[in-house]
């Protein structure tokens, strides 16, 4: 019968999709080889680029599909689906740029010889999913593998497959055969790709321990590994920041895709001097949030990806408020969860003075969730922002120029933003440090999780 995938807005049953088997994996790895070996590592960048032209092209012409699948599977609001896919589609463009950039140096050498490196394709990639942005993460590791000149396994998350079922399918128009083929399942499905001798690397984004896991098994291999983990990101808010500008950007940082994000700005560490005036802002912004069904145009917040994730959600903040916790919900709201539809729908809350033990303030929950912390000193600020395992990214809100300089410099994470959140763009790599893990996405840090160098002697024989 296959495994059940729901709409999350309603719990009810959208269609089964098969887990693919240990010989259906090892076909499509097969099939991937094949086409590496015998077609795609040996086109030119420009033929690669074309194609990839043509794939963005078809991600635009496909854009109302692509976004009802989002929507219906994912439960994202129309207008944030309709923008991942207009985003997937300026990925592919650049990367299909990026396949002709020159890269490799030429080195001194003796009389007679010359020395350079380049990069060569690692051959089969696997590309590993996750469920909160199905399409366009995936699209980030697909674009960049095929543009250097790699073929590629897409194994979506099993909550989520329909968009990457898509996408291949309409691929198949434009790419040659086996270039990029999918494979679905859960957390098995990815063992056999990772265990697979045929596969070159895999990239990964998911969970730390399901990161952890996919290291361990590709070390034993020894094939290289990118990985995008979990993160517990501080924005940290100083009383001489533009608080409106800061306020809204806090809201945004831990409601975005319904806190479904990995670089979520899920920890306020706020100066004391503003903190209930900031503290206050903040509620009433995430209060005046919709919570609504994902086909609805003034919906702002969707639902969460499944039960379990509602659940825990209500679990972490539930023990927080136990332990002595401020517990803000929107007014005449008394519970975390949001009965509509009987979808995995919760409200957007803020946790004051979260326990620094607790799971609300350590553990990444992946919901709109926010813990709040108040410092006097900037030496305590970085304290309280450096008060975790994860290193995605990190946020900062002064007007003071001394103290941009030497908090953009001291904060621990793989993305720093200062007096903003959340920018991202196709040009500018993304990755993490700590538990976050490590290989940047995008940008022309790109070229190094799907290449390797290698260095070349050529000795010209002397003329007689």
């Amino acid at each position: 019968m296959g495994r059940v995938v729901l709409d999350p807005s309603t719990g009810r049953v959208v269609t089964r999709v098969p887990d693919t088997d240990e010989a259906g994996v090892a076909d499509a790895v097969a099939r991937a080889d094949a086409a590496f070996r015998e077609v795609w590592a040996g086109t030119s960048p420009a033929h690669r680029a074309g194609l990839l032209r043509e794939l963005a092209n078809l991600l635009r012409d496909d854009r109302d599909e692509f976004a009802a699948l989002e929507r219906r599977n994912a439960g994202k609001p129309t207008a944030r689906a309709v923008g991942e896919v207009d985003f997937a589609a300026q990925v592919v463009d650049w990367f299909a740029a990026s396949a002709r950039y020159p890269v490799g140096e030429t080195h001194p050498a003796a009389p007679g010889m010359r020395t350079y490196t380049d990069r060569v394709p690692v051959g089969v990639c696997a590309a590993i999913a996750p469920n909160n942005y199905p399409l366009l993460l995936a699209v980030w590791k697909i674009a960049a593998a095929l543009a250097y000149g790699n073929t590629v396994v897409v194994k979506p998350a099993p909550e989520t497959p329909l968009s990457i079922r898509h996408l291949v399918g309409r691929a198949a128009e434009v790419l040659p055969e086996g270039v990029l083929t999918a494979v679905y399942g859960g957390a098995g499905t990815g063992r056999l790709l990772c265990d697979h001798p045929a596969v070159g690397m895999v990239s990964f984004t998911g969970s730390t321990a399901a990161g952890r896991e996919v290291a361990r098994r590709c070390a034993d291999g020894l094939k290289p590994v990118s990985l995008e983990l979990g993160g517990k990101s501080p924005v940290v808010v100083f009383r001489d920041a533009d608080l409106d500008a800061a306020a809204r950007a806090v809201v945004t940082g831990f409601t975005g895709n319904s806190g479904q994000m990995c670089v979520a700005g899920t920890r306020l560490v706020v100066d004391r001097a503003v903190h209930d005036e900031f503290v206050g802002r903040v509620a009433e912004l995430a209060a005046a949030l919709r919570i609504g069904r994902p086909q609805d145009p003034g919906t702002d917040l969707g639902p969460l990806i499944s039960r379990a994730a509602a659940d825990r959600a209500a679990e972490v903040v539930e023990e927080a408020a136990a332990r002595g916790a401020e517990v803000i919900l929107p007014p005449g709201r008394s519970a975390v969860r949001h009965d509509l539809d009987g979808g995995f729908f919760v409200h957007p809350v803020v946790v004051d003075g979260a326990p620094a033990d607790g799971r609300a303030w350590r553990e990444e929950i992946f919901a709109p969730v926010l813990s709040v912390a108040s410092f006097d000193t900037d030496a305590e600020a970085l304290a309280l922002a450096h008060d975790t395992a994860y290193g995605l990214s990190a946020s900062v809100w002064t007007s003071d120029a001394d103290r941009v300089e030497r908090f953009s410099r001291a904060l621990r994470a793989g993305m720093v933003w200062v007096n903003t959140w959340g920018d991202t763009e196709e040009t500018v790599s993304v990755g993490g440090l700590g538990r976050s893990g490590y290989g940047r996405e995008l940008g022309i840090h790109a070229v190094e999780g799907y290449t390797r160098p290698r260095a070349v002697w050529v000795a010209h024989r002397r003329g007689r």
